[in-house]
């Protein structure tokens, strides 16, 4: 039994399984029981919260497999890192990768309207010309080149950008940006890193303005295996120059990124049991440089309130970290 692809990936370490409060719950006995072990050992691994539909998803996934094929399995991936093609394909069997362009409005209009612009302009006060984006849990990377277009537009607004005659928009160059996109899964990072989406019903597009459209995508061709009657877009080189993708598991110990003015990371957490959240969190405030803004999903609480100024806009809550606290 394996769920192993051609290519090996190099990925987060596996996090100490006696820390996991998981492990420590009673295991049913019998077939029910491995898959119940198994949806423990995935949570220390990524931190994806025990429920019923987990337990479902690996009950289909395994329904072909005989108990003792199972347990013998499970005792093998059990033994390997979180790095290993087995835990990372099994992880793509386990999550949703449901994201679009301009999902959430009001949240991008604040991000551009009030928390780029403070931050740019407090750059520009320092003559600190480089800005760095680390979007956590990016998914296919829609939302990733959303806050590269963003960026572009508060540039532009606050005069350190222009419009050519292509209504392509090009920073100072003195500027340097940065906007890296991470997931865990390697799927995900691949439709990323390859930036081709359909627009169809409820695809990608399904919420983007047909101006837009126009004025950061351009069609492609050359699609592998394309869905009939579907036009495929990819943002324009002005757009993607800025945008990097690599895969990364929050629950690693190490952020992704390090001096960051923003983090995103929002429809991740909700996955997560308490005290993964709060470790996940410690990573986002040690890959903030001081006065540097996170934004998490509605829901999310936030752990470590003391170290950051909360502030209110007109798309929900932002967080900027205190020099010191």
């Amino acid at each position: 039994m394996s769920f192993k692809n051609e290519t090996r990936l190099t990925g987060s370490s596996l996090p100490p399984l006696g820390g996991s409060p998981a492990l420590l719950r009673p295991v049913p006995s019998g077939r029910a029981g491995q898959v119940h072990r198994l949806v423990l050992l995935v949570e220390a691994r990524f931190g994806i919260q025990p429920n019923g539909q987990v337990e479902r998803k690996l009950e289909r996934i395994f329904e072909k497999a005989s108990q003792d094929e199972l347990r013998t399995w499970v005792d093998s991936i059990a033994a390997l890192p979180a790095s290993d093609n087995e835990w990372l394909s099994l992880v793509e069997s386990l999550t949703v990768h449901e994201t679009y362009f301009c999902r959430d409005k009001p949240m991008l209009r604040m991000l551009r309207s009030e928390v780029m612009a403070m931050l740019i302009e407090r750059k520009k006060k320092v003559s600190d010309y480089t800005f760095k984006i680390w979007s956590a849990g990016c998914s296919t990377g829609e939302e990733t080149t959303n806050i590269v277009v963003l960026l572009l537009q508060a540039l532009m607004k606050q005069g350190e950008a222009t419009l050519n005659a292509n209504g392509e928009i090009l920073p100072n160059p003195r500027w340097r940006l940065e906007v890296i996109g991470t997931d865990v899964s390697r799927q995900a990072v691949a439709t990323s890193k390859n930036a081709q989406y359909g627009d169809f019903g409820m695809g990608s597009f399904r919420d983007f303005t047909e101006k837009n459209l126009k004025q950061f995508f351009e069609k492609v061709t050359n699609v592998a295996d394309p869905l009939p009657g579907v036009t495929y877009y990819r943002a324009k080189h002005f757009v993607r120059r800025w945008l990097s993708f690599k895969q990364h598991n929050l629950l690693s110990g190490v952020p992704a990124e390090s001096r960051c003015d923003m983090v995103i990371c929002r429809n991740v957490l909700i996955y997560f049991e308490d005290s993964v959240k709060r470790r996940v969190q410690e990573l986002f405030y040690k890959a903030l440089q001081p006065n540097g803004v996170l934004i998490m999903g509605g829901p999310d609480v936030q752990f470590w309130p003391e170290r950051y100024e909360r502030r209110f806009g007109d798309g929900g809550v932002w967080y900027v970290k205190k020099e010191s606290v």
